[in-house]
């Protein structure tokens, strides 16, 4: 059985963050992603697993737009 490194601690819960840019590339707001994939402004906790599937799904539509994080 495979364990964390302490380096690397594994939670099991995520929160998956949008950073929507402007033109220049300048930070305009942060905003979350819930179990749905729906846009809010309070953060939603999601399961790992899904908060990484979220992530990269919305990545792709929001392109250069958007910076999208799993925190």
């Amino acid at each position: 059985m495979a364990f964390p490194s302490p380096s690397r601690p594994c939670c099991p819960i995520r929160i998956v963050s949008v950073h929507l840019l402007d033109a220049a590339g300048q930070l305009l707001r942060v905003l979350f992603l819930d179990r749905e994939g729906h846009i809010s402004a309070q953060p939603h906790y999601v399961p790992r697993a899904e908060a990484l599937i979220l992530a990269s799904n919305q990545q792709i539509v929001l392109g250069s737009q958007a910076q999208v994080r799993v925190l």
